[in-house]
């Protein structure tokens, strides 16, 4: 329990300190924070008064960052940066019988086959080598990444009330909705160990966050309220000189890729529970989604998860849609099964794109916001999404329509209000690298890049089901 330690450290305890609260050996503590025991709660409850804090928040504090279920909640609540979706995206599919291949090492794949590899510890490609007599390539893309600020190296600003974190923003994100909320500092550090360098997946053991201005001292703040990021958006942390020690005490962090994050644990909302509230329902409901897809389908072809990162802010990095990974992929694939570059040309034509991010649901306060006729709702199906930004064109939205009507799935056709600016993903992209048909499609939600989102908590199933057809599909 590295967390449980690092709470003895910020708190200038030593193990025999602690030990000796406990009527234990130091040994006996050492077992705990070194993960070779676990606490009885009995001593849990001690720990707690130790540092003066009740049990439950004990517990909070050092909750493993690890999966312990295959909920869609848990997968949000954990997946706290692309690092982490990518990481709980690996213990998924190790968990269903999928191999982690290196790009730096020479492949040997089967048919029956199914393997993954990442980019960047941030973006993830997944496939199963299926029926090689209908050799074609069809891929469920999404991306890992979700607005959020992200923090400017190791730097604190001071404040009358303690240091508070130094960040930018990272992506659309709706700065108002950050305001008053726990968040967590998470993602990865770089720590120098011996002639090397080692990366440490991290989320820190406490929470901050920003405070609001009163109203008293901001009367029209319901009129008009504009924030500035560099002023008004900083993370209170307190007393705390130096950010890298206090998240990992007894390292050498040398840089580090962190964010300041919503923590906030999903929940099912409405009379019926029907509606999923959580934190990065876009984009990792769909990662959730493709993975539980590819995991049960009887898959023709080669069956491809695509997961980038950055498409928030433009997708042109290495492990962002517009790099060459996934078409190295694709590559690699075909030559390990010793296929020409010809059936290489074939399977790219006979294959599909189906790029998968989320859309916008009718506003229950502002109807006005969408098309006038073309309006998608909550848990009312999968969203087939047109504009001349997204992929999908007649043809490709008609294959999906007729998968969707084999298995019984409803579909919703999403059109933008013509006066409204529309977002773009990754779906043209991939389909311009690739030559490929490709449609754009996702599931209806609320309040898309605010810090907690909604979404039709049944949909997230149609969309699992809509996954395993399609790799299944043979319509083309």
């Amino acid at each position: 329990m590295e967390k449980l330690r690092n709470l003895r450290i910020r708190h200038n305890f030593t193990q025999q300190d602690i030990a000796k609260e406990l009527g234990i050996s130091q040994q006996a503590y050492a077992n705990y924070e070194n993960s070779n025991r676990v606490p009885p709660i009995k001593t849990l409850e001690k720990i707690a008064s130790v540092f003066h804090i009740s049990l439950e928040t004990l517990l909070s504090t050092i909750e493993s960052d690890e999966l312990q279920d295959e909920t869609i909640e848990e997968f949000l609540n954990k997946s706290y940066t692309s690092f982490h979706a990518t990481k709980n995206a690996k213990t998924l599919l190790k968990k269903y019988g999928f191999e982690e291949l290196k790009e730096n090492e020479k492949w040997k794949l089967d048919e029956g086959g199914k393997y993954f590899v990442t980019k960047n510890d941030s973006a993830i490609v997944a496939f199963v080598i299926g029926d090689l007599n209908n050799y074609s390539f069809n891929i469920a893309s999404c991306h890992t990444d979700s607005p959020c600020l992200k923090v400017k190296g190791n730097s604190l600003l001071p404040s009358l009330e303690g240091n508070r974190i130094n960040v930018e923003k990272y992506g659309g994100l709706i700065l108002y909705s950050m305001f008053d909320i726990p968040l967590k500092i998470a993602g990865r550090v770089f720590i120098k160990e011996g002639n090397g360098i080692k990366s440490k997946l991290i989320s820190s053991d406490f929470n901050v966050n920003i405070p609001s201005l009163c109203i008293h001292h901001n009367p029209t703040v319901n009129n008009d309220f504009s924030p500035s990021i560099q002023r008004d958006m900083l993370p209170l942390i307190g007393n705390c000189s130096d950010l890298y020690k206090t998240l990992l005490p007894s390292k050498n962090i040398l840089d580090a890729d962190l964010y300041c994050v919503p923590c906030e644990k999903p929940l099912k909302t409405g009379l019926h529970s029907e509606y999923l509230v959580s934190p990065r329902i876009d984009n990792l409901s769909s990662l959730y989604a493709i993975i539980k897809g590819i995991h049960t389908a009887k898959n023709a072809g080669i069956s491809i998860l695509y997961a980038t990162d950055n498409e928030e802010i433009g997708s042109l990095t290495k492990q962002g849609a517009e790099s060459s990974f996934i078409v190295h992929i694709l590559r690699r694939i075909n030559l390990s099964l010793n296929k020409t570059q010809e059936e290489y040309y074939h399977a790219l034509a006979n294959g599909f794109v189906l790029s998968i991010d989320n859309g916008h649901a009718v506003h229950p306060a502002h109807p006005e916001k969408s098309d006038p006729d073309m309006k998608v709702f909550l848990n009312k199906g999968i969203v087939i999404k047109h504009h001349p930004n997204y992929s999908t064109d007649g043809y490709s939205s008609s294959v999906i329509k007729s998968i969707c009507e084999d298995n019984k799935i409803s579909y919703q056709d999403y059109y933008n209000n013509s006066d409204i600016r529309c977002g773009s993903t990754i779906g043209n992209i991939t389909s311009a690298q690739l030559g490929m048909n490709a449609c754009d499609i996702g599931i209806a939600q609320l309040a898309m890049h605010s810090a907690i989102e909604t979404a039709g908590y049944y949909d997230i199933t149609a969309m699992i089901k809509l996954v395993k057809a399609f790799f299944e599909s043979t319509t083309r």
